[in-house]
């Protein structure tokens, strides 16, 4: 057992991996329940994404991804006391990179937002573009009331060009209803993306005209708004 083989979890999932090394990797899953539960955990994300209407995502969006995964370390699962840990052998580094840039715009191409892994050292599980709005040095931050009795906190950044959500303090859903994000622009209302309430979201800056609201939505998101929405501001007033 090695650490090489913990991260091999993703590319596993993905079907990424040559036949031999999914193999010695089905091998590993026997002694190893921490990966053994995170590959059951992506197959069950990939199956749900695979469900989902895909949103095409503006072009602005891989750039803005591809960065932010550069700048995100990539953290192995834990193994288990008494794993005897090996040096990583470099054969598999190119096959995990292109796994993972496969995973991460799979996800964004789905749900046309960047929600992305929390910053741990911050103690936040907000994704780590949300809190990078939040704390850029030229952000206008309001909090205002929703209709379902929560609360939620908008920032825009002139200076990054986005705009954040901070949704932690939405009630929670039941398992059949999700908060979904939409841009209203007119008559005209765009779907953005479904919502993880825990980390929220961060998108490009609309344009002067157009405002962001969010609606409950039945699980996997509608392709127009199927209730009133719980909160809805033009982001140029933050």
């Amino acid at each position: 057992m090695s650490t090489d083989l913990h991260t091999l979890s993703g590319a596993y999932a993905l079907n990424a991996l040559s036949a031999e090394e999914a193999e010695e990797f089905r091998r590993h899953l026997e002694a190893c329940p921490a990966c053994s539960q995170e590959v059951r955990e992506l197959q069950q994300a990939a199956a749900d994404l695979g469900t989902s209407e895909a949103i095409a995502p503006p072009a602005h969006l891989r750039a803005q991804v591809l960065a932010a995964a550069d700048r995100t370390p990539q953290m192995p699962p834990r193994a288990p006391a008494g794993a005897v840990v090996e040096m990583p052998r470099r054969r598999w580094a190119p096959r995990l990179l292109v796994a993972a840039a496969a995973a991460v715009l799979i996800a964004v191409g789905a749900i046309g937002v960047t929600q992305l892994q929390g910053d741990e050292e911050q103690g936040t599980l907000l994704a780590t573009e949300v809190v990078q709005v939040f704390e850029a040095e030229d952000a206008n931050t309001a909090s205002m009331e929703t209709a379902n009795g929560g609360t939620i906190r908008v920032a825009t950044s002139p200076g990054r060009g986005e705009m954040a959500v901070d949704t932690d303090e939405l009630p929670p859903l039941d398992e059949d209803h999700v908060y979904q994000l939409w841009a209203i622009q007119g008559d005209s209302i765009s779907a953005v993306g479904v919502l993880d309430r825990e980390k929220g979201a961060a998108m490009e800056m609309p344009t002067p005209d157009t405002e962001v609201a969010i609606t409950v939505e039945p699980v996997g998101g509608s392709q127009q708004p199927t209730t009133e929405p719980i909160m809805q501001v033009n982001p140029s007033d933050v």
